[in-house]
């Protein structure tokens, strides 16, 4: 497998965990400052998680850098990574996903 293909997965994947962190953001109920403060905790867990996986995204591309082969290891190594951010990413962790 070339360097590129495993590359673009990995990006691919982080694009796709970021677009559902927005996209389970809940609306206010009205357009009003009040109704956005009341949603405080999601908004802030959301912009936790999209700065962790940005970050995340960031040295992953400085490492893919130093790699020069890429080994049935690294794939596995690379989905675990994968699968370890989508399942632990704050966003499941918002007051909304916590079972009281």
């Amino acid at each position: 497998m070339k360097k590129d293909r495993l590359i673009v997965l990995t990006d691919a994947v982080l694009a796709i965990i970021m677009t559902i962190l927005v996209l389970e953001l809940e609306k206010p109920t009205t357009p009003s400052l009040e109704a956005f403060w009341d949603l405080r905790q999601n908004f802030f867990a959301c912009f936790l998680s999209f700065f962790w996986l940005g970050s995340l995204w960031m040295a992953l591309n400085t490492l893919w850098e130093k790699v020069e082969k890429i080994s049935s290891e690294i794939i596995w190594w690379n989905l675990f990574l994968l699968l370890e951010r989508q399942e632990f990413s704050l966003e499941n962790f918002m007051p909304s996903k916590i079972p009281v």
